[in-house]
């Protein structure tokens, strides 16, 4: 690709990451980025920062690994393939000197082996490249915990842009105001049921009911609940640890509370 194309793609897709709602979540956390492709490292790290996520970038394994120690970042954003020192041997460092959270591996390949070679050397979680905004977020939700509660500057559903649910409603508001006030009615204690299924250890249900409270809640247009959702329920087929399902419980009972008080 020509250093213009490059530039004008990088243009385009930024102009794109302005226009998005950047959740709150996770602001004032820490990210280390390892990208050795430059316009990458840029979407990445504009996206990140107006989460209000400090990011530290390095642009080789080596540079990463170098960056740890000083940086202690929440999270590692790790590209496979890099000059120098690739991502696997680079997670290996990192695991080797004790570094414990999540690695997230990014690659434009997609093929299981390359999946599984990041998860044997020690990474969490893998995201396919061109990175998607709504992706990332969610993996954001899977693997951080929130930094802040609802009515201090995080993103709610009380938030949301609606136009898409009210396109799925023919633009009746009356239906999709109905609609919210049965979903209300069917799924207002559904943290009080997880929890339940999650003391007596039912991670199957658990996750059924996931499953169905995001695709109700994506269907009118409460965005954050249903990503929410979506995270947990992938968190439980990962055999993610009691801790963190009662972290990702916790934020959906807020989300929940602020819908009904808002009703």
């Amino acid at each position: 690709m020509l250093e213009s194309d490059e530039i004008n793609t990088t243009n385009r897709i930024m102009h794109l990451m302005h226009s998005l709602a950047p959740p709150l979540e996770f602001r004032n956390r820490r990210i280390l980025v390892a990208e050795d492709n430059a316009s990458n490292r840029t979407v990445i790290q504009q996206w990140l920062a107006m989460a209000g996520i400090d990011v530290v970038l390095a642009g080789t394994g080596a540079e990463a690994c170098a960056a740890l120690a000083v940086a202690n970042p929440d999270l590692v954003f790790m590209d496979v393939r890099m000059p120098d020192m690739d991502g696997i041997e680079a997670t290996r460092h990192m695991r080797m000197a004790g570094y414990s959270k999540p690695i997230v591996g990014l690659s434009a390949a997609s093929r299981n082996t390359d999946q599984n070679a990041c998860l044997n050397a020690g990474m969490n979680d893998f995201l396919a490249k061109p990175i998607d905004a709504d992706e990332l977020w969610g993996c954001l939700t899977r693997w951080l915990s929130p930094s802040a509660e609802p009515g201090h500057g995080i993103k709610s559903d009380d938030d949301t842009d609606d136009t898409s649910a009210e396109m799925r409603f023919l633009d009746n508001a009356d239906a999709l105001a109905r609609a919210r006030e049965i979903f209300i009615a069917c799924h207002r204690d559904d943290s009080l049921r997880l929890q339940s299924m999650l003391a007596d250890g039912n991670y199957g249900d658990m996750a059924n009911l996931a499953h169905t409270l995001n695709g109700s809640a994506a269907t009118i247009g409460l965005d954050a609940l249903s990503k929410l959702a979506l995270a947990l329920e992938k968190k439980i087929q990962m055999q993610a640890s009691r801790e963190d399902l009662l972290q990702l419980i916790h934020w959906i009972d807020n989300q929940l509370v602020h819908l009904v008080e808002c009703s």
